[in-house]
């Protein structure tokens, strides 16, 4: 079975009063929101039993893409706090949701290429 690669892939954060956030993305991490799981073990219960039961919502849920900055690359400080979509694609593969870009991150090393980092936490807000 041939699996899916991220080569040639894209990126792109686009919200309403930036232009669109374009980037050399070299990774993309999700975490898929978690269940939302209460607790209905019984004061009658026996010790060790466990009694969890989803409520059928979910929580949480977040990306990180790392990219690689140039010299068109704009500050990425002026996304922290935005709401906006998040597109990823690549030859087979492709992803977007609606996110609120949490932080954002940049490292520079001697002799290395510039690198960037944004971390996004999913929504279904969709205001601004």
């Amino acid at each position: 079975m041939a699996g899916v690669t991220a080569h040639g892939a894209s990126f792109a954060f686009s919200s309403s009063g930036i232009s669109s956030f374009v980037a050399a993305v070299v990774g993309v991490s999700v975490e898929t929101p978690t269940a939302e799981v209460v607790d209905m073990s019984g004061v009658g219960d026996l010790p060790g039993y466990i009694v969890a039961v989803p409520t059928g919502d979910w929580s949480g849920g977040s990306i990180t893409v790392d990219y690689l900055r140039t010299a068109a690359t704009q500050d990425p400080q002026g996304l922290v706090r935005k709401t906006g979509l998040l597109a990823f694609a690549s030859q087979g593969f492709s992803y977007s949701r609606r996110v609120i870009c949490e932080s954002a991150s940049t490292e520079a090393r001697s002799g290395e290429l510039v690198r960037g980092s944004l971390r996004f936490r999913i929504t279904d807000y969709t205001g601004t």
